[in-house]
């Protein structure tokens, strides 16, 4: 009888193919999340004609745009035990379908509790892909964990410009919503096979090989002290970030009287920044993570302060939105996941990886609720004050309250030249 996934050693580091082939299988991986961006991001460009169609009230269709992120938090701690059960590759594979294939379901919706199930599938799917990648960048380069975690960010970025972009082109070509989600959800499943036909298992269930790189140290489990406060870190993280994602367009539009175009240029300005995503990486390999992710909590925090206390001019706005995006999705994010991964041991990898997608889109999918009810009830300027500024500042003092000490390291032994 076959072992199974779960019960099969793992493969060691050293054991994998050279390492040309191994950066262009990760890179098809890259390729593969870049769609999971594509599928998230076209969807809130064809909210017209959707809430046309169907007559959805404002609220119905901004819930249907973020209702992802309730699938992607519900999935992320089960994505950690699949990887187990599954192995990597087939979780990448798996998740990377069923995003696609509920994306393009989504153009099947008879109603509103159809298409809001297809959202949520499509979110777990993303979970699923997302956490299993970062487990391969954690696990396949070893000594350059944060860089190989920060371009899976960067990749997130690429599709984050591509897909709205070619999305609105396939709506006015074919003059269909449907368009878009059809051809994405082809597109993600063609990758898929893609995966499963030229990315080696020896690759993305590789483990560091005693003799490339030693995993050393690390919690033994995830309700450990570091792993508990990143996760506070993380979860304040994602309320302040998804409230900017959410609602600053519609600060820039309703409260500073910019039009769609301007206000949508400065918003991508922030989405930009998440091109530096590897810089975050950097960091996160060089860097104690007490400083690097309270510093980066505290910059977070002073850009939310220019962005809602500062001028209303489109230059400073987008200069500011632009630090924004590289202090939040190249900075916090990237961080905040590359140290959770560092802080357990090689044995729990994959569930810190679901941990901490789960933090994120948990918190981001109650994160434009609570900010919009801060606004109806105060105004922009205290709303952003609480939960952007206030959240961010929280986070940086819970990151004081790391033990860099009780991080895993990785380490290389020197080479024998006698």
């Amino acid at each position: 009888m076959s072992a199974t996934p779960a019960s099969r050693p793992p493969i060691q580091r050293s054991e994998t193919r050279a390492p040309r082939a191994a950066v262009a299988m990760f890179g098809l991986l890259l390729v593969a999340y870049a769609v999971n961006a594509m599928d998230r991001m076209v969807f809130p460009v064809l909210l017209v004609e959707v809430r046309a169609e169907y007559g959805f009230s404002l609220e119905a269709a901004g819930l249907q745009a973020t209702v992802f992120a309730l699938g992607m938090g519900l999935a992320g701690l089960p994505a950690g035990r699949l990887q187990r059960l599954l192995g990597r590759k087939r979780t990448i594979v798996a998740g990377t379908v069923v995003f696609s294939v509920a994306t393009a379901l989504t153009a099947a919706s008879a109603g509103f509790a159809d298409m809001l199930l297809w959202r949520v599938l499509s979110g777990a799917g993303e979970a699923l892909q997302l956490a299993a990648i970062i487990t391969v960048a954690s696990s396949a380069f070893p000594a350059r964990r944060g860089v190989a975690i920060g371009s899976v960010n960067m990749a997130f970025a690429a599709g984050s410009v591509i897909g709205p972009a070619f999305g609105a082109s396939l709506l006015e070509d074919y003059g269909t919503w449907r368009a878009p989600m059809l051809a994405y959800g082809a597109i993600g499943v063609i990758l898929a096979v893609a995966v499963v036909l030229l990315v080696s298992p020896l690759l993305t269930e590789a483990e560091p090989s005693a003799a490339a790189a030693a995993h050393i140290g690390g919690a033994a489990s995830l309700l450990s002290r570091n792993p508990l406060v990143l996760a506070a870190v993380i979860t304040l993280f994602g309320l302040a970030d998804f409230a900017f994602i959410g609602l600053y367009a519609s600060y820039l539009r309703e409260e500073l009287g910019f039009g769609s175009g301007s206000a949508g240029f400065v918003v991508g300005l922030s989405g930009l920044a998440a091109f530096a995503s590897p810089l975050g990486g950097h960091l996160v390999d060089r860097f104690s993570p007490r400083v690097v992710l309270a510093a980066l909590n505290v910059a977070v925090a002073v850009c939310g302060c220019a962005l809602f206390l500062g001028p209303g001019s489109a230059g400073w706005q987008g200069t500011f939105s632009f630090l924004f995006g590289l202090f939040a999705s190249s900075g916090v994010y990237v961080a905040a996941a590359g140290y959770l991964v560092k802080s357990v041991d090689a044995a729990n990898v994959s569930r810190a990886a679901g941990m901490f997608v789960t933090c994120v889109y948990v918190a981001a999918s109650v994160a434009g609720l609570l900010f919009s009810s801060l606004v109806a009830t105060a105004g922009w300027t205290v709303a952003a004050m609480v939960q952007i500024v206030g959240f961010s500042a929280v986070g940086a003092a819970l990151a004081l309250a790391l033990r860099p000490d009780l991080f895993s390291t990785t380490t290389t032994p020197a080479r024998d030249h006698s």
